[in-house]
């Protein structure tokens, strides 16, 4: 970390002492990561974020009686009154938890299976990422999410609709894919409901179609958001956590 940044201040909500020891510990040698609160439950996370103001909060509760449907809640309370703050989930939870939270936006996000975490490095790799607005995925949340549309159904895409899904993979509203491409919102419309028939069936009680129909595309492309020029806003780009060497890289202080 340079000299001239802030460190990434986080509070950790843990109903576990030693899931929430263990964090700490962990991130406590780490240079450009600082905890500078603990809670253990939603509410209390509530009452402090507005006191500590931190750049992410990481959730991992567990407990039998918190539903997933609070914690969703709970993070998309925090998300619509903190848009800048990343927020870090890690559960055990089923990748059905993962689609609710995507739900209404998902820059800024991270979901991650603590089953699967191969070591602190991928929480730090995630809430690095979350500091430029990306969505930080589970590898097998990723693959779930494909899951959902036959990434083969692709091919029986018109060059149009190909089009249309692209935008979406950028994130933009039927709207701005409309002014983008320039044809009427209700054509993109037509074109939408097309490709989700194509890519699906989509389970739409469970999942973001177009979170999911993105996705489908997001898999076939080399580089689908295009190199970044200068003065414009990049896309929300969706990492997908590995847990290779720089991951696994805890950019501690150099022993004086």
């Amino acid at each position: 970390m340079d000299s001239d940044q802030d460190p990434i201040t986080v509070v950790l909500a843990t109903d576990s002492f030693l899931i929430g020891d263990g964090l700490a510990a962990l991130i406590a040698g780490v240079s450009d990561v600082k905890v500078v609160g603990r809670v253990h439950d939603l509410d209390e996370l509530q009452r402090v974020v507005p006191e500590l103001a931190p750049k992410a909060v990481v959730i991992c509760v567990r407990s039998s009686v918190v539903t997933t449907t609070a914690t969703v809640a709970a993070a998309r309370r925090l998300r619509d009154s903190y848009p800048e703050m990343g927020i870090v989930v890690i559960s055990d939870r089923t990748n059905e938890f993962a689609l609710e939270l995507l739900r209404g936006g998902s820059s800024g996000i991270a979901f991650l299976l603590d089953e699967c975490l191969p070591s602190i490095g991928t929480v730090l790799a995630a809430l690095r990422s979350l500091q430029s607005g990306q969505t930080v995925l589970d590898p097998g949340t990723v693959d779930y999410l494909i899951r959902r549309g036959d990434v083969l159904g692709m091919k029986d895409l018109t060059p149009r609709e190909i089009d249309v899904l692209e935008q979406m993979a950028h994130g933009l509203s039927n709207k701005a894919i409309a002014d983008q491409l320039h044809v009427s919102v209700k054509s993109i419309e037509k074109g939408i409901t097309a490709i989700f028939l194509k890519l699906g069936p989509f389970n739409q009680g469970s999942s973001d179609r177009r979170v999911s129909a993105a996705l489908v595309f997001l898999r076939t492309q080399a580089n689908p958001f295009g190199p970044i020029v200068e003065g414009e806003i990049p896309a929300t780009a969706i990492v997908v956590v590995e847990p290779d060497d720089e991951m696994l890289d805890t950019r501690t202080t150099p022993d004086a």
